[in-house]
């Protein structure tokens, strides 16, 4: 927030300033010698510049002071008068870090043009008027009558502005001025007493050395064209209000809404059953090979032994995932199952559900119990006598082919029916 940008800032501005200075004590030598002592008296400036933006400036400074030197050397019936008139290439920067305020500084190199008038002659002493005492800045008659002489000089500027509005500043500062010496023509002449007469002019050199001053000067600068930028102290932030963030929800797999993925609840594995192959009792199989070597016929006139003779005869019937539905395949397992209750007498039957692994064991539990319940209702629509079926469900237990949990098993999925058939002789 301190320097304003360039294109904010350039332009020109004309300055006026003024105030009160004084000459350093300058000494003539050659043909006048003596110091002098300068009184403060006026001072006046004009400047037109340019600001180049960023803090800089140039400005070309035109400035005059006239002094009243007083007697020379303190010299009686002596004096000298000067005035300088400057014109300097001053470069300037501005800090404007302080708000309205901008301190500054600076420094330039030109001319100052010297205007001399001084004048010593003999006089005549104060206790005797017709004696007459040499004057030790220049014997007889000696006068520079308003003589002129340039020379290069130096100024070093130190300031303060404020801005008044956006184009006028007030503008303060204080400089120092330093020229080279000077040399002025002037004329000695014989100065007799009494009288005096003055006779015999002659031209005489007379040098100014020692030039300097201190002047303090107040005015104003006016810019033209275009506006300051605003300045950091009228600079109040305005709070944006804060935008609603929006969050934006994602549709999981199983279709519930949540912040990201990472949220969803994991997929289940999609598995690929292998394709089986159901035998003649039922069971299904991988290959084709592992099916049991089927029983005889029921009816065989001349089997030798009944096959109610056989005692326990097991039955397994599928069912597909999370029913307990019988399908056509199982059906057939129940209507071979029945041939043998037809024919034989039937002691016992024991029916048990199972299922796979995947799903809740409690859930497992309830699915295998309604699947014992499937085959034993089938069976007891074929003639069994209900009083001597018993079921029972065992869920994920005594698994017909051993998994990971939340795996589906077509094996696993199953009821193990067992008749036991009462012996006989004869068929």
């Amino acid at each position: 927030a301190s320097a304003q940008s360039a294109d904010d800032t350039q332009g020109w501005y004309l300055r006026g300033n003024l105030g009160i200075g004084a000459f350093t004590d300058m000494e003539l030598s050659d043909d006048m010698i003596g110091d002098t002592e300068a009184e403060v008296d006026g001072v006046g400036s004009i400047g037109l510049g340019y600001d180049l933006g960023n803090n800089w400036r140039v400005e070309l400074d035109g400035s005059t002071m006239w002094n009243d030197m007083g007697a020379i050397d303190q010299t009686p019936e002596s004096f000298a008068k000067f005035r300088g008139n400057g014109l300097m290439l001053n470069a300037i920067y501005d800090f404007n870090d302080f708000g309205r305020w901008a301190p500054y500084v600076g420094a330039g190199i030109g001319l100052l043009r010297g205007d001399l008038s001084a004048e010593s002659h003999d006089y005549a002493d104060p206790n005797n008027p017709l004696l007459n005492i040499d004057s030790r800045v220049c014997g007889d008659l000696c006068t520079v009558a308003d003589q002129s002489a340039t020379s290069t000089a130096w100024n070093l500027l130190a300031g303060l502005g404020y801005d008044i509005s956006e184009n006028l500043v007030w503008d303060t500062q204080y400089r120092y001025l330093q020229a080279e010496g000077m040399t002025f023509d002037g004329v000695q002449s014989d100065y007799v007493f009494p009288g005096p007469v003055e006779t015999n002019p002659r031209g005489i050199n007379v040098n100014l050395d020692d030039i300097g001053a201190h002047q303090l000067m107040t005015g104003f600068r006016y810019r033209f064209g275009g506006t300051k930028a605003p300045m950091a102290a009228k600079v109040v932030p305005v709070a944006k209000p804060e935008m609603p963030v929006q969050v934006t929800q994602i549709t999981c797999w199983d279709g519930s809404m949540r912040d990201s993925f990472a949220q969803c609840p994991s997929e289940p594995q999609t598995v690929v059953e292998q394709p089986t192959i159901q035998c003649f009792d039922g069971t299904l199989v991988y290959d084709q090979a592992s099916c049991p070597t089927p029983p005889p016929p029921p009816v065989i006139v001349e089997q030798a032994v009944s096959i109610c003779d056989q005692g326990d005869v097991p039955f397994v019937v599928y069912f597909e995932w999370d029913k307990s539905r019988l399908t056509d395949q199982a059906q057939a397992v129940i209507d071979q199952a029945s041939t043998y209750t037809q024919q034989c007498g039937v002691d016992a039957v024991s029916v048990e559900g199972y299922t796979d692994t995947s799903g809740a064991a409690a859930y497992n539990i309830a699915l295998s119990n309604r699947r014992a319940d499937t085959v034993a209702n089938a069976l007891v629509s074929k003639g069994v006598d209900a009083q001597r079926i018993s079921r029972s469900g065992l869920g994920e237990q005594g698994l017909a082919v051993q998994t990971e949990d939340g795996v589906r098993e077509p094996l696993n999925r199953r009821s193990e029916v067992v008749i036991r058939l009462v012996p006989t002789y004869g068929f």
